[in-house]
């Protein structure tokens, strides 16, 4: 029944066209017609028509059938792009992915400065261990002394998050301080630069922190003692 109802609806316009034709044609001629004759006249008309018109509806259906797959790739695309950021989302979440966490220094009071871990990614940090020397220190590889190491160690760390007074430096008898920090995550090393340093006008801090040849960050106030500003990478040379 659906295949009928099908037919009818796509080759009623032509046989309508065709009927149409072939009674025009039988009542404008002057001979008499046949069956045979009228036949003729019918069925290349209908036939016809009926190419024309599949001709629309073919062309018609494809142009349905392209929109419906346009429409179905934006969506496999939109499905596509939600699966791998959720898939980024998971690794990151468990994982900790590339974030990264180093100290901010924050001076306290007139003769102290603390560090802070902070966490400015997107995703957790995880398994934090941190290792601080003092490079003012006395030092004889000779003899086996050493800098002396000051740990850290955090579990994890969330976005946005800052722990406060992570190491506590007292500058009340020190004109400088150098300090080098060594923090290693879950998926990332970092070695960190502060130069720390009192002048006239107030305590001024140099930092930079680095990922292998990647800087993360650096900051050299413009008014630093030694300072070049063509190269402030020399601060922490």
């Amino acid at each position: 029944m659906n295949i009928v109802i099908r037919l009818l609806k796509e080759f009623w316009f032509p046989a309508a066209i065709a009927i149409v034709w072939t009674i025009y044609n039988v009542q404008t001629s002057s001979a008499p017609w046949e069956f045979k004759t009228i036949l003729n006249v019918f069925a290349p008309t209908f036939f016809l028509v009926s190419w024309a018109t599949g001709q629309f509806f073919r062309v018609q259906k494809q142009a349905q059938v392209e929109r419906n797959l346009i429409s179905i790739e934006g969506r496999v695309e939109t499905l596509v792009s939600r699966l791998e950021k959720h898939t980024q989302d998971f690794f990151g979440y468990t994982t900790g992915a590339n974030s990264v966490a180093y100290f901010i220094p924050m001076l306290t009071g007139n003769n102290a400065l603390e560090l802070g871990l902070i966490n400015k990614s997107t995703y957790p940090v995880f398994d934090v261990h941190a290792e601080v020397i003092d490079l003012d220190e006395p030092i004889d590889p000779d003899k086996g002394k050493l800098w002396t190491r000051y740990r850290f160690s955090r579990a994890s760390l969330y976005p946005s998050k800052i722990v406060m007074g992570a190491y506590h430096f007292d500058l009340s008898e020190r004109q400088r301080l150098n300090i080098n920090i060594f923090i290693q995550t879950r998926s990332l090393g970092l070695m960190q630069q502060l130069r720390v340093i009192k002048t006239e006008a107030g305590i001024l801090i140099a930092s930079r922190t680095a990922a292998g040849e990647q800087i993360i960050e650096m900051n050299v106030p413009p008014d630093f003692p030694g300072a070049d500003p063509n190269n402030p990478n020399a601060t922490f040379e």
